[in-house]
């Protein structure tokens, strides 16, 4: 089979590789969509990823080859995958936490669990989730970011009648919106330069959506607005957003750090005089099953959110083109 492989550090290239077979417990998932996560760009990167990996974890396909004592699926079941493996012995999965599992593997981010950069993934079978009608395939290689961004909003502590404020809209800050909307928040505001990008958040649900680049934001939220948010998500890494959040929140108020590669400048007085509460918000537990759920309800979708479709030879290409700073929302890689 076809598959985009890291070749030496920084350097992806498509080959053929063995196309693998199902082992006992194990199916064999098709490809259909593999969404590229800003992770996959900074890890591939920085050279964190090893050399022979296949990446891609946000992927949706149909079931190709079933192995031995796998029940309830047969071939041709549409899925997505939740690609988190966990131990189930280490501290925090005996207590019910395992997205910190201290052993965890995640399909393509370590090399023995290759990913969906190709024609073909292996996956546990209990890693399944079966897709109905009203989701599609587009909206199914979304699920795991959905999920993170749904995490982020329950983390926060929201409640119905919050005015919440988002910074970057990139696709976790999209789903942060929408996941926002769906808790019945009074007021959602989008903090995005890019032009399409701000489209898309204003298509998606955004009461209004703020330049940044403003020379002083937080005095121009409060001009416009009239008050102080809530809760503040940090969907982004451009560095002055988190202070920015910390600005533009009440006292007492709440920021959610979800972006990841932040270079933060921040001045922490701010945050005592206002005893702002700031914390992260990391992966996701059962808001996997629950985003799957919010899709097949038509509570969140991809309209606006797809900026490119592209065959697995262009991967090479892609990936540089990401590397620099760029308004592309999410691409999508459909190996045929």
């Amino acid at each position: 089979m076809k598959a985009a492989v890291i070749i030496e550090k920084g350097v992806l290239s498509v080959e053929d590789v063995p196309t693998p077979r199902a082992g006992p417990g194990e199916v064999i998932v098709k490809v259909r969509y593999c969404g590229i996560c800003g992770s996959d760009i900074r890890l591939f990167a920085d050279g964190f990823l090893p050399v022979g990996l296949i990446m891609g974890h946000e992927f949706c396909g149909t079931v190709s080859e079933i192995g031995q004592a796998v029940e309830g699926w047969v071939a041709g079941d549409r899925v997505t995958v939740n690609p988190a493996i966990r131990c189930g012995k280490c501290h925090y999965c005996r207590r019910g936490q395992w997205h910190h599992c201290l052993n965890s593997k995640i399909v393509g981010v370590h090399k023995e669990t290759q990913g969906a950069f190709a024609e073909y993934v292996k996956v546990n079978a209990d890693m399944l989730h079966r897709l109905s009608r009203e989701v599609t395939d587009e909206a199914a290689a979304n699920v795991e970011p959905c999920a993170v961004s749904l995490r982020a909003v329950r983390n926060s502590g929201i409640t119905v009648g919050d005015s919440v404020v988002v910074f970057g809209a990139g696709s976790i800050g999209l789903f942060v919106l929408q996941c926002a909307r769906a808790a019945g928040v009074g007021a959602v505001y989008v903090v995005e330069p890019a032009e399409g990008r701000a489209r898309a958040a204003a298509m998606l649900g955004a009461d209004r959506v703020f330049d940044p680049r403003q020379v002083d934001f937080s005095a121009e939220f409060n001009r416009v607005i009239g008050s102080r948010a809530d809760i503040a998500y940090v969907c982004t890494a451009f560095p002055a957003a988190l202070q920015q959040a910390v600005d533009v929140v009440r006292r007492q108020g709440r920021v959610l750090v979800v972006g990841g590669g932040m270079s933060a400048q921040v001045i922490p007085e701010y945050w005592m005089w206002k005893e702002v509460e700031v914390r992260g918000s990391f992966a996701y537990l059962d808001e996997f099953a629950l985003a799957l759920e919010l899709f097949r309800q038509g509570k969140v979708r991809v309209d606006g959110m797809i900026s490119d479709v592209i065959p697995l030879e262009k991967m090479p290409q892609m990936f540089q083109d990401l590397s620099r700073p760029t308004y592309e929302i999410k691409v999508l890689v459909h190996p045929e």
